[in-house]
C-alpha cells in the first residue's frame, strides 16, 4: 500500500498485482491510457510501467528494487494426537521380541540401490536443466532480436507520402512475412483507391504520414514467435483539401505486432493499432 505522498510503484499505478501477469497488466494498462490525455505526464509513466512491466528482464530488476511483500505468519497447527506439553517419545530401537535384526549385508545392499537411483535422477535432472538452459537462451535472444526488429520495422510500415505510395508498399513488404504481406498490401491499396476516374484521397489531401517509435515492450515470446507492444508517434500532414489548416497532427498509437523468424529474419506477421 502506498504511504501519504508516496509516489506508487508500476503495480499501484496500473492498479495491478505483484503476480499479475502479462495480459492482465496489458488490459489494465488500456483502460488506464484511455482515461488520460497523450503527451501528459501521467501518459508517460503509464507507458513506462508497461513498458517494464511487460519485460521480463526489466520487471525483475524492478521487482529487486521494491520491498518484499507482507506475508502473514501462520502459526503451526499442534498434532491432534500428541497431548500439549507433551513430548513424543523416539522410536523404539530394541528388536522385537524373539526377532533378529537385518543383516549388515542387506542394509548395504539397500543403501547402494538407493545410491544408485539417485544418481540416475541426478542425471535426469542434468540433462532436463542443460535443455531448459538451452531454451532459455534462445528465448532470451528471441525476446531482442524480434523487439529491436519490430523497432525498426513498425517505424517504417506506419509511414507513407502521397508522392511514393507505389514505392512505400514495396519497402514495407521487405518487413513482412508472406503470408501477412498479402492482408497489409489489400489494406495499403485502399489508401491509393480512386472512384470514378477521381484522384485517391491521399492523393487529393497530398497527406504525408511519418513514424517514429518511442517504445518497445515483449508480451510474451517463444524462439520463434515474439509479441511486442510498440508505442509509436504518427504526424500527418495534409498539404492540400480542407484539413490542410488542422495539420500536422500527432497520434500516439500502441500497437500489438507478432513477429515471427522467418529465414533467419524476424518479421512482422500480424499487427494491431489502438
Amino acid at each position: 500500500m502506498t504511504e501519504p505522498n508516496q509516489t506508487p510503484n508500476h503495480y499501484e499505478l496500473l492498479g495491478v498485482d505483484r503476480t499479475a501477469d502479462a495480459a492482465t497488466i496489458s488490459k489494465a494498462w488500456r483502460r488506464r491510457t484511455r482515461r488520460t490525455g497523450p503527451g501528459s505526464p501521467e501518459f508517460a509513466r503509464l507507458n513506462e510501467a508497461a513498458e517494464t512491466l511487460l519485460n521480463p528482464d526489466k520487471r525483475a530488476d524492478y521487482d529487486a528494487t521494491l520491498p518484499a511483500p507482507v506475508v502473514a505468519e501462520k502459526w503451526a497447527e499442534p498434532d491432534p494426537g500428541v497431548a500439549v506439553g507433551t513430548e513424543q517419545s523416539p522410536a523404539s530401537t530394541t528388536a522385537p521380541a524373539g526377532g533378529r535384526r537385518p543383516r549388515r549385508f542387506g542394509l548395504a545392499v539397500a543403501v547402494v540401490a538407493v545410491l544408485t537411483a539417485l544418481a540416475v535422477v541426478a542425471v535426469v535432472l542434468a540433462v532436463i536443466y542443460h535443455g531448459k538452459k538451452e531454451d532459455d537462451a534462445s528465448v532470451t535472444a528471441a525476446r531482442e532480436e524480434a523487439s529491436a526488429a519490430a523497432r525498426t520495422a513498425v517505424g517504417v510500415v506506419l509511414g507513407y507520402s502521397w508522392q511514393t505510395m507505389d514505392a512505400d508498399l514495396k519497402n514495407d513488404l521487405g518487413y513482412l512475412t508472406p503470408d501477412y504481406a498479402k492482408t497489409f498490401t489489400e489494406n495499403f491499396n485502399l489508401l491509393t483507391a480512386s472512384k470514378d476516374g477521381a484522384a485517391s484521397a491521399v492523393a487529393q489531401t497530398k497527406t504525408i504520414v511519418t513514424a517514429a517509435v518511442t517504445g518497445t515492450a515483449v508480451m510474451d515470446a517463444t524462439a520463434k514467435r515474439v509479441n511486442v507492444l510498440v508505442f509509436a508517434d504518427q504526424t500527418v500532414v495534409h498539404k492540400a483539401g480542407s484539413k490542410q489548416q488542422e495539420c500536422p497532427c500527432v497520434l500516439h498509437d500502441r500497437v500489438k505486432v507478432s513477429m515471427l523468424e522467418h529465414d533467419g529474419k524476424w518479421l512482422i506477421d500480424d499487427l494491431q493499432t489502438s
